[in-house]
C-alpha cells in the first residue's frame, strides 16, 4: 500500500472539485478532516486548488486531471483509484454545466456534451465506483438545482439534465439503503462560479441578485448534510418558499409567470460558441 496515503481517513472523490461550487466543497470537505481526491480538467484551476489544499494544515489529497467527457475517462478514474489505493467512502459527482437563452442559441454539440456530463458521466462514475462505496458503507452526493422542479424557459435543455439528477437521486437512495449507502441531492438557488452566470444573473435583474450566493456560502452546509446523510438540501431559507410556493400554484399559472420572469433571455445576443471543455468544473445553479 502507498505509505503517502493514510487508511484511517475517510476519502470522498468530488468531479469538478477545482472550481466553482466544486472547489468549495473540496476546501470544505478538507477543512472537515476528509481526504479528497479532486477530478478536473488539467487547467489552472486544478494547479490552483492544488496549492490552497498544500496550505491548508493538515490537508490530504490527491488530484487527477482529466477530462471527464472522454471516452476513457470513467476508466481512467478507476484505475487510478487502484494504482493508489484509495480507500473511497463518499461521491460528490459535482462536475456539469449550464446554458441559457432560446433552445436555437446553443449548439446541438453543446447540447450533447451537457447531457453527458450532466448525466451520463455521474450515472457511469457512479456504477464505476459503487463497489468500493458499499465496502465503506459510505455516501454519494449529486449537483442537482433548484430547477430541478421548477422547469425554467429558455434553460430548457439544463432543467431538463437536473431533473434528471434529481430524480435519479431520490430513486437510488432507496436502492441502495439496503447496502448501509446513502444518497444526497444537492439543489441550490442561482450561485455565480463564472462570467456567463453572472450575465445571466444581471440579465435577470433584482430577482436574480436576491436569490444569487456564492460557492462559500453553499458548501458548509452541504458537506454538513451530506454526512448527515440527508436525502435534499436546499440551501436559503427563500429559495425553499419560492419552491414551496411552486408547488401550490397551478402547473399553467405557474409556467406563465416563469416565462414573463425569464423572457428577457429573448432579447439577449446569440451568445458565442463555448469551449464546453472549460465549463466542466462549473455548475450552476
Amino acid at each position: 500500500m502507498n505509505k503517502h496515503l493514510p487508511t484511517n481517513k475517510d476519502w470522498v472523490l468530488i468531479t469538478g472539485g477545482s472550481h466553482g461550487i466544486g472547489r468549495a466543497l473540496t476546501l470544505e470537505c478538507s477543512r472537515r478532516g476528509l481526504a479528497v481526491v479532486v477530478v478536473a480538467l488539467p487547467d489552472r484551476h486544478l494547479e490552483n486548488v492544488r496549492q490552497e489544499l498544500r496550505s491548508t494544515p493538515g490537508a490530504i489529497f490527491e488530484t487527477i486531471g482529466l477530462d471527464l467527457t472522454a471516452a476513457t475517462s470513467i476508466g481512467e478514474v478507476v484505475s487510478t483509484l487502484e494504482e493508489r489505493r484509495v480507500p473511497l467512502k463518499y461521491l460528490i459527482n459535482n462536475a456539469g454545466f449550464g446554458r441559457g437563452g432560446l433552445i436555437e442559441h446553443t449548439p446541438w454539440a453543446e447540447y450533447l456534451t451537457m447531457m453527458q456530463l450532466n448525466n451520463q458521466v455521474m450515472v457511469g462514475l457512479t456504477l464505476a465506483l459503487l463497489p468500493l462505496l458499499k465496502q465503506q458503507r459510505g455516501g454519494i452526493m449529486n449537483m442537482s438545482s433548484m430547477e430541478a422542479t421548477l422547469p425554467l424557459p429558455y434553460k430548457t435543455v439544463y432543467t431538463g439534465t437536473k431533473a434528471f439528477v434529481y430524480n435519479y437521486s431520490l430513486a437510488l437512495r432507496q436502492e441502495l439503503r439496503y447496502y448501509d449507502v446513502g444518497v444526497t441531492v444537492l439543489c441550490p438557488g442561482p450561485v455565480i462560479t463564472n462570467e456567463d452566470g453572472l450575465k445571466r444573473v444581471e440579465a435577470m435583474g433584482n430577482l436574480a441578485k436576491v436569490l444569487v450566493t456564492m460557492p462559500e456560502d453553499i458548501a458548509p452546509g452541504a458537506v454538513a448534510g451530506f454526512l448527515k446523510n440527508k436525502d435534499v438540501i436546499r440551501p436559503g431559507l427563500l429559495v425553499r418558499a419560492i419552491l414551496g410556493f411552486a408547488y401550490v400554484v397551478p402547473r399553467g399559472v405557474k409556467m406563465r409567470i416563469l416565462e414573463r420572469l425569464f423572457s428577457k433571455y429573448r432579447e439577449a445576443p446569440q451568445p458565442e460558441e463555448a469551449d464546453v471543455r472549460t465549463e466542466q468544473n462549473v455548475p450552476v445553479g
